[in-house]
Parts: structure tokens; C-alpha cells; sequence
């Protein structure tokens, strides 16, 4: 069975009758409670089917509340940022290639204001970004400095 909502638990809670009931049975005192309101308890999943209180459930409703990690690549960005450079060879080639994918046009030249211009939509440290996508093999640099042009594999 899923855990309740914690929008489930709360708005059980709110009802002073359900809350010293569930009160009662933390502190193990006698449940002098209807069927409907035991049963409300249970579907809130405070109390299990057999009247135990269920001793796990503010963990579960939490741990299932907080909002899913960031996988691949998505993980190096902050509000569509990204703030720095893996240091490792996998993550680091994973993200250039992403965001040369993402970026830079694949049949262009472009001229280094317009190379800077699209780097900076994800990044403060353009020239870092920028000489890491030449340096990793995703971007040339033309040998006279007149512009840039992305690298396309071979099929």
C-alpha cells in the first residue's frame, strides 16, 4: 500500500475528534471510538487496520513529499545554470556533449561574440566553458581566431 498524502494526514488531523483519538492511541490509552472514525484513521494510514498506530508513517509521508534528485546530466544544473565543470572525465564529457547538442548549432560558423553569447544562457565563466568545449574536442577554433564551428561526428 502507498503512503498517505501528508494533505491526507493533515486535514485528519485538523478534526479535534480524530486528534485525540490518534492522541489516545500514541499514548496507548483505550480507543472508545466509532467504526467511521477508526476507519478514518486508518485510511489516513495514522492508525493500521488492526488499531496499532502506524509508527513509521511521518518518515514515509516526508521521504515521499521531497522532490526527486536531478539525473545525468540535469544534475549539474541550478535553475538552468550550471555553476561549474565536472572534475571527473565521464560526468565532464557528458555535459559538454549535452550542451554542445543544446547550444550551438550544428552547420554554422560562428564568430567568438556569438559563440559567448549562447554560452552565457547557461554559465557566468564563458571563457572557461568555451575553451573546455575546444579543448574536449566538441568545438574549433579556427587557427586564426575568426571564429568557431561545432565539431560533427563522423557517421
Amino acid at each position: 500500500m502507498s503512503s498517505p498524502s501528508w494533505q491526507k494526514v493533515f486535514s485528519t488531523l485538523a478534526g479535534e475528534r480524530s486528534r485525540t483519538l490518534y492522541a489516545r492511541a500514541v499514548l496507548g490509552d483505550p480507543l472508545e471510538a466509532s467504526p467511521k472514525e477508526i476507519q478514518r484513521l486508518v485510511d489516513a494510514g495514522l492508525l493500521t487496520p488492526d488499531r496499532e498506530v502506524a509508527g513509521e508513517l511521518f518518515k514515509e509521508v516526508l521521504a515521499a513529499s521531497m522532490p526527486a534528485r536531478p539525473q545525468g546530466v540535469d544534475r549539474f544544473f541550478r535553475e538552468g545554470r550550471i555553476d561549474g565543470l565536472p572534475r571527473t572525465g565521464a560526468d565532464r564529457d557528458a555535459l559538454l556533449s549535452h550542451l554542445t547538442e543544446r547550444l550551438l548549432p550544428a552547420d554554422a560558423e560562428l564568430a567568438e561574440p556569438e559563440v559567448n553569447r549562447l554560452l552565457a544562457t547557461v554559465t557566468r565563466d564563458v571563457p572557461s566553458l568555451r575553451r573546455a568545449l575546444v579543448d574536449a574536442g566538441y568545438l574549433e577554433r579556427y587557427p586564426d581566431g575568426s571564429g568557431y564551428r561545432r565539431v560533427l561526428d563522423e557517421p
